[in-house]
């Protein structure tokens, strides 16, 4: 979806009697209701115009749908100082999937909302207005920060007149035409526009409102179980090979993707990346994590802890290695190898099993061993090694640094498996599988 209509797709303007103003939508893990998330004075007014209300005078309109909403009930923060609200609102299936970031500073963000100065009588509204904006300065000990607008508001009116009735859109950072909900817009930092600072609210706020009244979190329904993923995961795989690796798959249904992105945050990717969120709706990151899982539970007939989400084996000499497994960019494994050993060497540990899952490519070479990896460490350029040399410690060209740590790529095992897309029956095909699994985890080619 492009990110204009998503953005149109997201907005919504509130009225409730004499006050009204901007919110979003958000789709939680349920199918029995949906959100609107707005800023609370948008329904019971400001100090100047304050005003009663019930569920009934809450009025919520999706242009793009051309509808209104039905509101089932709404909630404020336990602390009557936020201004937030969190509207439930039966169940609108085609709202976009949206994940949630915490503000980062200078970044591009974008704010888009009904503002009051937009002609109504002329239906002009509902088009609705954009504003580019970068996100500025941070304040984490009250879940606040700061945006500046990329351009003039207006050369007519004050920006504080000019932006009523934006307040309560959604902040959003923009990423390769993805939206990722940073906050919410609430007010002004000063109250006529001075300095052009527009203040929001961050994500923690709002889950602390669902949070408090036992309702489903701002995490996406993609981030919270597998089953979508073990559908596609395995279906480059020719004969019954596909069928058997599903029904194995059924093991790891009480993991989710969020577990792996609470263990591993930044380190999901290579090189590690502290946009955690850029890559977390791409199922191809999370089919590899399935297959992985897959293997390791037909290898060993275990999963690993949620809290901790280490993959632990014994190799042919009941030495314990560790598994670890990268999302990256890259397209050779052998610029894996030398990333990870320049960058993240503290990171590694003796005769950790690496398996890469590179996104949208597969390397002409899908395994490096032990000796094999050390070739390609002797391949790094004096220069870097020197750099490396000098900000780490570490002598690349020391025989030892190598930590016997080996690198495969996730497709390696759908290669190893075409040898029996010919046989049919199923027990003896599962047979097959887990051993030609254990030979890959325990002899790197």
């Amino acid at each position: 979806m492009e990110k204009s209509s998503k953005y149109r797709n997201l907005a919504v303007r509130i009225k409730c009697i004499n006050i009204g103003g901007s919110g979003f939508l958000f789709q939680p893990n349920t199918t029995d209701y949906s959100y609107v998330i707005t800023a609370k004075h948008c329904l019971e007014g400001t100090e100047e115009t304050p005003q009663c209300f019930g569920k009934k005078d809450i009025e919520i309109y999706s242009y793009i749908r051309n509808i209104e909403l039905t509101v089932l009930d709404y909630y404020f923060h336990p602390d009557k100082e936020v201004d937030l609200v969190v509207i439930k609102i039966e169940y609108l299936e085609d709202i976009p999937g949206t994940l949630v970031t915490l503000p980062k500073e200078d970044k591009p963000v974008g704010i888009f909302g009904y503002p009051n100065v937009i002609d109504d009588n002329t239906g002009t509204i509902k088009k609705g207005q954009y504003v580019g904006c970068t996100s500025y300065f941070i304040y984490p000990e009250t879940n606040e920060f700061e945006v500046n607008p990329n351009g003039e508001i207006s050369n007519v009116n004050t920006v504080g007149e000019t932006l009523v009735g934006l307040s309560g859109s959604g902040i959003f950072l923009e990423s390769d035409q993805e939206l990722y909900l940073m906050g919410i817009f609430i007010e002004l930092k000063e109250v006529k526009g001075s300095f052009y600072a527009l203040m929001g609210y961050n994500i923690n706020v709002i889950n602390q409102i669902l949070n408090n009244n036992n309702l489903e979190l701002l995490i996406p329904g993609e981030l919270l179980d597998f089953q979508k993923y073990i559908e596609t995961a395995f279906e480059s795989n020719e004969g019954s090979i596909e069928s058997v690796l599903k029904r194995c798959a059924k093991s790891i249904i009480d993991l989710s993707p969020n577990d792996i992105v609470v263990s591993h945050n930044e380190k999901l990717y290579l090189p590690y990346n502290k946009f955690v969120e850029e890559e977390l709706l791409n199922s191809q990151l999370w089919e590899g994590w399935v297959s992985l899982l897959t293997y390791y539970y037909m290898d060993t007939s275990q999963l690993p802890k949620k809290e901790e989400f280490i993959l632990k084996r014994n190799n042919t000499i009941k030495q314990q290695h560790n598994i670890k497994m990268f999302f990256t960019k890259h397209k050779k494994l052998s610029t894996c190898v030398m990333d990870l050993f320049s960058n993240n060497y503290d990171d590694l540990e003796s005769n950790d099993l690496i398996v890469i899952n590179t996104k949208n490519s597969s390397p002409g070479t899908k395994s490096y061993n032990k000796d094999s990896t050390k070739n390609v460490l002797r391949e790094i350029d004096k220069g870097k090694k020197e750099k490396i040399y000098e900000e780490t410690g570490i002598d690349i060209d020391d025989p030892d640094i190598s930590k016997d740590v080996e690198f495969i790529h996730i497709n390696l095992f759908q290669d190893e498996f075409a040898e029996y897309r010919n046989l049919n029956v199923k027990k003896e095909l599962e047979i097959k599988l887990k051993e030609k699994i254990k030979e890959v985890f325990n002899s790197v080619p």
